[in-house]
C-alpha cells in the first residue's frame, strides 16, 4: 500500500488589533550618562533598540528611583506603556521594579496607573492599565535586575489600541 500523505492545510494566524504606538519626546530625565557613552534620555524615544537612556556611571552613581518623562505629539488616551531594555550583550540598569505615570500638564502625576516589577530578558515588555487621556508619560525606575544603581532603556513608549 502506497502511503499519500494528505494535502497540507494552511491555518491563518489570528489578527492582532491595530497598534498606534505615539510618537513622544523626551522632557526630562533625572540622570543620564554622556560622558562615558552615548546614553542620553532622548535615546528612550528615537525609535532605535540600537541606542540606550542609562543613567551615569562614570563619576558618579546616583541612586534609584530614576525617571525619565515624555510629552505626546497630542492628548490621547492611552491604555499601556512599553519598555524594552537595552538590547546589546550588557544588562546593567536592565528595570526591575517600576512605576508608570501619566499627567495633562506635565506637572501632577498623581498616583501611578501602573506598578510591578518586569520578567529578567531582553524581550518588549508591555502593560496594560485602564484607559486614560494623557499628553505626559514618565517611567520611574523602582530597582534593576542586579540590584545595582543603574537604570537604562532601549525604548520606552505608549501605546493607545
Amino acid at each position: 500500500m502506497i502511503h499519500t500523505p494528505a494535502a497540507a492545510t494552511t491555518v491563518a494566524a489570528p489578527v492582532a488589533p491595530p497598534v498606534s504606538k505615539t510618537a513622544l519626546k523626551v522632557v526630562r530625565v533625572d540622570s543620564e550618562e554622556t560622558a562615558g557613552e552615548d546614553g542620553k534620555g532622548a535615546n528612550a524615544a528615537d525609535g532605535d533598540p540600537n541606542t540606550i537612556w542609562h543613567t551615569q556611571w562614570q563619576d558618579a552613581n546616583p541612586p534609584l528611583p530614576a525617571r525619565n518623562c515624555h510629552r505626546t505629539r497630542n492628548a490621547r488616551d492611552d491604555q499601556s506603556f512599553t519598555y524594552l531594555p537595552r538590547q546589546d550583550d550588557s544588562d546593567h540598569g536592565c528595570i526591575k521594579g517600576y512605576e508608570f505615570f501619566i499627567s495633562k500638564d506635565g506637572d501632577d502625576f498623581g498616583q501611578p496607573v501602573a506598578k510591578g516589577e518586569f520578567d529578567d530578558g531582553k524581550d518588549l515588555k508591555t502593560v496594560s492599565f485602564a484607559p486614560q487621556t494623557c499628553r505626559f508619560i514618565k517611567l520611574k525606575a523602582l530597582s534593576e535586575i542586579n540590584g545595582e544603581a543603574w537604570t537604562s532603556a532601549a525604548e520606552i513608549g505608549a501605546v493607545l489600541q
